[in-house]
């Protein structure tokens, strides 16, 4: 019997040891390892892979000073740099009272409450509104050395990056500055163009026909290597018809109509709406809506071993038509609607790299009118960063947060309130009831 109890002691003994260390092994597993896991609907709390990516990529410490005060602000932004030091523990955050250091703001003009001073290898980027879009596009531009050009031509009526008008290209030229790009405007009849001068060259709408000289220009700047993105809108091809043949393209007459647009944003059929894209080239894992008021439509064929790719298309309904629409809904007698390609992508080899080609049948889509609709930022920049063969420096769209509320059907309103209020004090009765009757047969 002693026996027995002193077996019984002794694995009580044993088991209470083996306890404290498996507790000791977890609480050094805890100290030494560190693991977090985000379980949101779409990792709101954590960074997209994206942004991982450009991340890892450093190889330097970064120093960020955040002009903040207010403790709600504060916590908002370690909250935000937290994200970034899980990933990269070289990332560090001090913060800086405005009101006690003014000569320093006004150093480094600092406008904004929270506003963030980032430091990397000597050179610096201020985010006036931080978001992971805004910090992980200038950790990528601080990590670049090398200068990103966008040379927007003029002399022919084309749009302008200085023009803030509804019809002009000012907010997408402050964008892309924000992005690190170089935007300036060039007069092509000043001048040849070379690639390693003017970077990415942009036609946008151009009103005023092309002279023959002006296309020569434009032709030897392609046979040299250079990239373009041309943006024509209906029946203002003006003289390039020659230049986009040695591209495989041709610009249709008319606008496209598409009625599946009309059904996704409630305007005229020729006021064409986007929203599949092929996982490639500028428009790869895009996914936002864009739209292109009045579009032209683009003819593709293979020439001289160039072979152009649809990268923006209509639904399979559409069809093109000489006028504006007027209510028409229904293509004209004796044309087959069919998809119809208004944005079409180039890039073939050239000498120890590659070339990129870009034509699109509007131009509306990137002026201050438009550009703020839908995707359609989204798209210019990509097209600008694939251009300049910037792949990874993409601009991240904010992630929404779509757990956050719990939507209830009255009737489900209706399951939830009965079961609380009747089902469950019936069964909690019911187990009192139970537990006093047994007792008192016992």
């Amino acid at each position: 019997m002693n026996w027995d109890r002193a077996v019984t002691a002794g694995g009580r003994g044993l088991f209470v040891v083996l306890w404290l260390v498996v507790a000791a092994l977890a609480l050094y597993a805890a100290a030494r390892f560190h693991y977090v896991a985000d379980w949101t609907a779409n990792g709101r709390n954590s960074l997209s892979r994206p942004s991982v990516r450009i991340v890892r990529s450093l190889h330097a410490p970064v120093e960020i000073t955040a002009f903040a005060r207010g403790a709600q602000i504060r916590q908002g932004l370690d909250a935000l740099i937290a994200k970034y030091r899980r990933v990269d523990s070289d990332i560090h955050l001090k913060f800086v009272n405005p009101d006690k250091h003014p000569a320093l703001v006004r150093h480094l003009d600092i406008g904004f409450n929270g506003e963030l001073e980032i430091r990397y290898q000597g050179r610096q980027a201020l985010v006036s509104s931080p978001s992971e879009s805004g910090i992980t596009n200038a950790l990528a531009r601080l990590e670049r050395t090398d200068i990103r050009r966008l040379t927007f031509l003029t002399g022919n009526g084309e749009r302008r990056v200085q023009d803030q008008s509804g019809l002009g290209l000012s907010s997408w030229a402050r964008e892309l500055r924000a992005r690190g790009f170089t935007v300036t405007s060039a007069n092509i009849s000043k001048g040849a163009l070379a690639p390693q001068t003017q970077g990415v060259v942009v036609i946008a709408d151009p009103r005023v026909r092309f002279l023959a000289g002006e296309v020569t220009t434009l032709q030897d700047f392609v046979k040299a290597g250079g990239n373009l993105l041309v943006m024509l809108e209906p029946g203002h091809a003006e003289g390039l018809s020659a230049l986009l043949a040695k591209m495989g393209m041709r610009v249709r007459k008319g606008y496209a109509v598409d009625p599946a647009s009309s059904l996704l944003t409630g305007a005229s059929p020729d006021f064409i709406a986007i929203r599949h894209y092929p996982n490639l080239g500028p428009v790869r894992g895009m996914h936002l809506v864009t739209v292109f008021p009045t579009a032209a439509a683009l003819a593709l064929k293979p020439t001289h071993g160039l072979k152009p790719i649809p990268i923006l298309a209509t639904g399979s309904d559409a069809w093109t038509q000489e006028a504006r629409l007027a209510g028409l809904v229904s293509p004209p007698p004796g044309i087959t609607p069919s998809a119809l390609t208004i944005g079409a992508a180039l890039e073939r080899p050239y000498k120890n790299g590659k070339q990129r080609l870009v034509v699109l049948g509007d131009s509306d889509f990137a002026a201050n009118s438009y550009i703020g609709e839908g995707g359609n930022l989204a798209l210019a920049m990509n097209l600008a960063n694939w251009l300049a063969h910037d792949d990874a420096f993409i601009n991240l769209p904010n992630r929404a947060s779509p757990d956050l509320t719990l939507t209830l059907t009255s009737a489900e309103e209706d399951v939830i309130a009965f079961g609380f209020l009747l089902v469950l004090p019936v069964l909690l009765l019911g187990a009192g009831v139970a537990v006093w009757w047994r007792r008192r047969r016992l």
